[in-house]
């Protein structure tokens, strides 16, 4: 893998930023409100800008030597460079799973497979999975009404 510098990662989290922005452009307001399904992902979007505009101004004092790529350290370290491909491997998953089994069960199979893989405890890997599962689940379905990929499998949760 390569190290990317304060300017690199600024350019990128300010596309990131304009790609939000560009992507979220159509969603309207919810009935009755002055927000909808675009508040978020724009003031995510802005964020994004200001914060990638800061990282490239701020890297403008060591600009010559933060153009050239670096190799990072942490590649040559086994279990890291692992723990990095394991954290693909499951944003993967959950993007070819989600629709089929739902949020709930893709979400929990994820997340319990990530924190084996790094290592942690069969019965911690298991609460937190659980917990954290429910917890989002309930805040973007919930309190933020995301609709979330949904299966007949668990549908007594509502």
């Amino acid at each position: 893998m390569i190290k990317l510098s304060e300017l690199h990662l600024g350019v990128l989290t300010a596309f990131g930023g304009i790609a939000l922005l560009l992507a979220s452009a159509h969603f309207g307001p919810l009935p009755g409100q002055a927000y909808g399904a675009g508040t978020m992902p724009r003031l995510i979007g802005w964020c994004a800008i200001l914060l990638g505009a800061f990282m490239i101004f701020a890297s403008f004092r060591q600009l010559p030597e933060m153009l050239k790529p670096h190799l990072a350290a942490w590649v040559r370290t086994p279990r890291l460079a692992g723990a990095a491909l394991a954290t693909i491997a499951v944003v993967v998953f959950y993007i070819l799973a989600s629709e089929a089994l739902g949020f709930i069960p893709t979400s929990f199979i994820g997340l319990l497979g990530l924190m084996l893989a790094l290592r942690a405890h069969l019965l911690t890997a298991v609460l937190a999975s659980a917990v954290t599962t429910l917890v989002v689940y309930y805040g973007f379905s919930r309190l933020l009404m995301v609709p979330l990929p949904r299966t007949e499998f668990l549908s007594f949760l509502g």
